[in-house]
């Protein structure tokens, strides 16, 4: 028995295996046909939203139910270390995307202090029917 099952798991850690679900929330590149231009007055607007984004992104684990913004900038405007995120949005789904996107990072206090883990950066976009969502979630 042992050298039946002995090459049959080796197989399957050599060889990778598909998984097939559903997709996960925002891990497209928005169609760039349905993006709106904001700008920074579209602000207070966005922060309105991340009560819907953060719960869809984040699930409803009681840890992520209270967030505070570190950063909320249209990602052109991102300047120092933190302009690498726009360089990112650029390579993962072209400069328009990148263009239309905002940077939103968060932190969440009851997951300190891990830094790391209480950290949460999104990448967000408007759609032409006023609505905003994530496109990527980078923690």
């Amino acid at each position: 028995m042992r050298k039946i099952l002995t090459p049959i798991l080796l197989l399957l850690f050599i060889f990778p295996t598909v998984s097939l679900g559903a997709k996960l929330y925002g891990s497209e590149c928005p169609n760039t046909e349905i993006l709106l231009k904001t700008n920074e007055k579209d602000k207070d607007e966005l922060v309105k939203a991340l009560n819907e984004i953060i719960p869809k992104v984040y699930g409803s684990s009681p840890d992520y139910k209270e967030w505070r913004i570190e950063v909320i900038k249209p990602m052109p405007r991102l300047t120092g270390f933190e302009e690498n995120y726009y360089k990112m949005a650029i390579n993962f789904c072209g400069k328009r995307v990148a263009d239309h996107s905002w940077f939103v990072r968060l932190r969440f206090p009851r997951l300190l202090p891990a830094q790391s883990a209480s950290l949460g950066e999104l990448y967000i976009v408007k759609e032409k029917n006023n609505k905003w969502f994530s496109w990527f979630q980078y923690h």
